[in-house]
């Protein structure tokens, strides 16, 4: 019986990294990852005792004291916070828990397989015309660049060991989804292993090969040109929050979030306390903007302001230096992974929380703990001090 339950749990809860479209709204968001994580703990509990990380226990009481303080000081009912602590308590602790029931190697596998299927689907999808966004490859999501930030370490990690077929699947769908962050993505995968000091001849080669190949799709793709010129021409709005009339709504989403967070953090260096972000952009600097009137219109000039539009510019809002501080260190601790060929899975997914920290501010998607723990687990084994 622990056999079926244990094979059941791993593939729904690899699975439900996959199931941000699984929905449904009756006066909150009904997610499938609701029901999976329910059943999911009740058939946990049966084989194994619950246990917690102490430090992150710590983390977790520090936000929560640090936001209880600052929400008292500005004046924010606690709801936004209660509510980002529980989330990230239930699915921190769920996969803390999931992880260490199975070796690395089968967990890292049946994520590279249903990467892999995500893709092909993905294809279909965009050859039938399903589900595709302004003609962007999506697969089962709701956005590109939320399907792309997922995929991407299972795109990493099949190039690194070599499995050239799956690895030519994910990345033509990261091309296909046409999205920035992907392409983004896709450009770290080849710089990021070469910067060292040995390696500065593989650096000196790649950065022209890039560059070249960022004008060749910039001139080629309008809807990345498009993109990159309100992008370059609005980035004096996050100093005075005045947008151009015709600035587009991706660039005012991370532009006007930018605003905030700058905003925040010059009247609480030391944040406004854990999910006050959406509170502050609503409630007190919106007033100060002026979105281009289009979006007024559209009532999309609050767009992103629940997550930022970043997790960078969430956690410098919501913490400031306390932020700052936590992202270097994070990043830091991250990085020494590139210092060994044995841990590629974990480089992957340093890419992945480059891409997350740039365009995606939610604190509890459910890929986010599932790829911090397993690296947190697997460099657990191996201290990274004596990595050669």
């Amino acid at each position: 019986m622990k056999i079926s339950i244990k094979r059941y749990l791993i593939y729904s809860s690899i699975f439900a990294i996959f199931t941000e479209a699984f929905f449904f709204n009756f006066i909150i968001d009904w997610k499938l990852l609701y029901l999976i994580l329910l059943v999911n703990y009740v058939l946990l509990i049966k084989i194994k005792k619950l246990t917690v990380n102490i430090y992150f226990v710590y983390l977790m009481l520090l936000f929560l004291i640090h936001g209880l303080i600052m929400y008292s000081i500005i004046g924010i009912t606690p709801n936004y916070l209660l509510s980002q602590i529980m989330g990230i308590t239930i699915v921190s602790t769920y996969y803390y828990n999931f992880i260490p029931l199975y070796n690395k190697e089968e967990i890292i596998n049946t994520y590279l397989k249903m990467s892999v299927w995500i893709a092909a689907i993905g294809y279909v999808f965009f050859l039938l015309n399903i589900n595709v966004n302004d003609g962007r490859l999506q697969s089962i999501f709701k956005e590109p660049a939320h399907y792309a930030i997922v995929v991407v370490p299972a795109c990493y990690y099949l190039l690194k060991t070599k499995k050239y077929l799956s690895f030519a699947i994910v990345f033509g769908s990261l091309i296909l989804s046409q999205s920035s962050i992907g392409y983004m993505g896709c450009a770290l995968m080849f710089i990021l292993p070469n910067i060292s000091l040995k390696r500065i001849k593989y650096i000196i080669i790649t950065i022209p090969v890039l560059v070249i190949a960022f004008f060749v799709v910039y001139n080629n793709f309008s809807f990345l040109k498009l993109r990159v010129d309100d992008t370059v021409e609005t980035l004096n709005a996050v100093n005075n929050g005045k947008f151009k009339t015709w600035t587009n709504q991706s660039s005012y989403a991370l532009l006007s979030n930018a605003y905030i967070a700058n905003k925040n953090i010059q009247d609480h260096p030391f944040g406004s306390g854990l999910g006050s972000h959406y509170h502050m952009h609503t409630q007190v600097y919106l007033k100060q903007m002026r979105p281009p009137p289009y979006l007024v219109t559209l009532k999309s000039e609050k767009i992103n302001s629940q997550d930022a539009a970043s997790l960078f510019l969430r956690l410098v809002s919501d913490l400031g230096l306390i932020g700052i501080v936590l992202i270097v260190y994070l990043m830091y601790l991250s990085f020494k992974s590139y210092r060994s060929n044995k841990y590629f899975f974990a480089q992957g997914v340093v890419i992945y929380l480059l891409l997350k920290l740039f365009r995606d501010g939610h604190y509890f998607p459910p890929e986010l703990f599932f790829f911090i723990w397993i690296i947190y687990y697997e460099l657990k084994k191996r201290p990274l001090e004596t990595i050669s």
